[in-house]
């Protein structure tokens, strides 16, 4: 008789117990509806603290909506609401043996799935906001928790709003390269890279990191990668060519285009790469020669056209400094004239630039230029007027 009693005690006190801890998920849900979030908070904390009540379907659905208002609303409350929020979220739209949605009795799927989407927007606004103030491990804590989010997100509601695998990879990597981890910078985009990401710089960010732990091979393999995938991409060419130089190599990389020009005549990138080779060099009259033959294969590269009227105008800058520099009139007029002709050449290849791509900086500011030296201030007005608008 006495054991019985005691067994009666014992339960009693264990079915109070849990009864305190159902209604703390109750009292959380009237203070949430009370818009009372420190309240809510305190509630579903001590729900979520307890055994009988930790894992329980009610608990994470009003949890998820706490957790969520307070990230929005009341960060102060706790740094880590959004993702206590978006761990709420994921453990509501877990399933039953039926298939069905856990929180179904209190929360609609897809509101559950709207609250989980603003959980993914502002993971990823603080994780902007978390990178400007310099904390990178944060920042990059922050885009990772979203990759959870974005197979659950069946509208692309995130996507819409720029918010992608290849965005928040992107994004991540620069929180990883200000944090000088390199094996998380190259595994990030590694990561680009096999899924074809179109951004040419990810290539030439890997292979900074390459020649930054002296695998200058390793480096070069991956400029030629990119330049597979964006061939005009003056970016990756320039680093290319530049890596070379620095390696003392570039009679081999003129000798590899030639091999490859020799193969294919009629490839106007080829002549082009290999312009823009003599003339970082210096070598003008073979980077003419090879522009030249690039634009008569495809007139309207704007890279071709761009590049030589650029050599001429910059060689005429050259000549014209030079003629002025000098107190000697016979040379001054030689070089006056010299600089006359190339600004003349110039012209034409800088408007057929113009005319390809309206919105270059670069060439609008050479033509403002030189429109203004040919005393034509009308268009050299009209060029100042683009490059303001571009800001």
């Amino acid at each position: 008789m006495i054991k019985k009693g005691v067994l009666t005690i014992i339960f009693a006190v264990i079915t109070t117990l849990t009864f305190a801890q159902s209604h703390n998920v109750v009292n959380a849900s009237i203070a949430l509806r009370n818009e009372e979030y420190s309240e809510a908070k305190k509630y579903i904390d001590e729900a979520y603290d307890t055994e009988s009540t930790s894992n329980d379907a009610k608990m994470w659905n009003y949890r998820s909506k706490i957790y969520l208002q307070i990230a929005l609303k009341q960060g102060d409350l706790d740094k880590n609401a959004v993702f206590k929020a978006t761990e709420a979220h994921l453990k509501c739209l877990q399933t039953d043996k039926k298939g069905r949605v856990v929180v179904r009795k209190w929360t609609a799927k897809e509101d559950v799935l709207a609250g989980m989407v603003q959980c993914g927007y502002k993971l990823f606004n603080q994780a902007i906001e978390e990178y400007n103030a310099g904390n990178y491990k944060s920042s990059l804590k922050h885009y990772s928790a979203i990759f959870d989010i974005i197979p659950l997100d069946e509208e692309d509601q995130l996507k819409r709003g720029n918010i992608t695998k290849e965005t928040i990879l992107y994004n991540s990597f620069y929180s990883a390269n200000k944090m000088k981890d390199n094996a998380k910078s190259k595994e990030l985009l590694q990561q680009l890279i096999n899924i074809n990401f179109n951004e040419p710089a990810i290539y030439i960010h890997m292979s900074s990191i390459l020649i930054e732990e002296e695998n200058t091979d390793k480096a070069l393999e991956y400029l030629a990668l990119g330049r597979d995938m964006f061939e005009e991409d003056q970016g990756l060419i320039n680093t290319e060519i530049n890596l070379y130089i620095k390696l003392g190599r570039t009679s081999e990389l003129i000798g590899k285009l030639g091999e490859a020009i020799a193969l294919d005549e009629e490839n106007d990138l080829l002549y082009f790469n290999r312009g823009t080779i003599y003339d970082q060099q210096g070598e003008m009259a073979n980077a003419i020669k090879d522009y030249k033959a690039a634009l008569a294969i495809n007139p309207s590269s704007f890279g071709a056209n761009y590049n030589l009227g650029a050599l001429y105008f910059n060689t005429a800058i050259e000549r014209n400094n030079k003629a002025n520099a000098t107190s000697n009139n016979s040379i001054f007029k030689k070089l006056k004239k010299e600089a006359d002709g190339l600004f003349v050449k110039a012209l034409p290849y800088l408007e057929e630039a113009y005319a390809l791509d309206s919105k270059d900086k670069n060439t609008l500011l050479s033509l403002k230029q030189l429109y203004y030296m040919n005393e034509d201030y009308a268009k050299s007005e009209a060029m100042k007027k683009e490059i303001a608008d571009l800001k």
